[in-house]
């Protein structure tokens, strides 16, 4: 529930062109901040790892069908997947406000493997299966020689 007064955050979003942009996919703090003005949203494994630390009572069970599902899946497989369902999540949250704004604002910004960095192929292959999960997915790349190929 949003707070019964004004915010001096939700005060500065509704009276400058500040947009607001919560660091975090979570669903308790990015519910908080819509609700306080913010129009974005990032993810990236280091976000999505705290995510889950204050979040596994919603992840556990997802994540045990996740590797039932899929049983020859490494621990690396099976965390993308995740991964790529918690930033869904965080679109999902988004997503009235990106049709507000005619997609000028209410994205999630996901990031790809960091490991990837050299490989330009592996980064274009992960942006085209990021941009495919949810309308208002925006896709970052590392800026080296691969990401800016990419």
């Amino acid at each position: 529930m949003i707070d019964q007064y004004k915010s001096p955050l939700h005060e500065m979003v509704s009276t400058t062109v500040t947009d607001f942009w919560n660091d975090s996919c979570s669903v308790k703090e990015l519910t908080y901040a819509i609700g306080h003005g913010a129009v974005g949203a990032t993810s990236n494994p280091s976000i999505v790892l705290n995510v889950l630390r204050q979040e596994m009572d919603m992840w556990h069970v997802r994540i045990r069908q996740v590797i039932a599902e899929n049983p020859t899946w490494s621990e690396v497989e099976v965390s993308w997947k995740i991964f790529e369902e918690v930033a869904m999540r965080g679109a999902e949250l988004l997503l009235p406000v990106f049709e507000k704004h005619g997609g000028r604002k209410g994205r999630l910004s996901i990031q790809t493997n960091p490991q990837n960095y050299r490989n330009a192929d592996a980064l274009v292959e992960q942006a085209v299966r990021f941009d495919g999960l949810a309308p208002n997915m925006q896709v970052k790349l590392p800026v080296t020689a691969a990401g800016i190929k990419a």
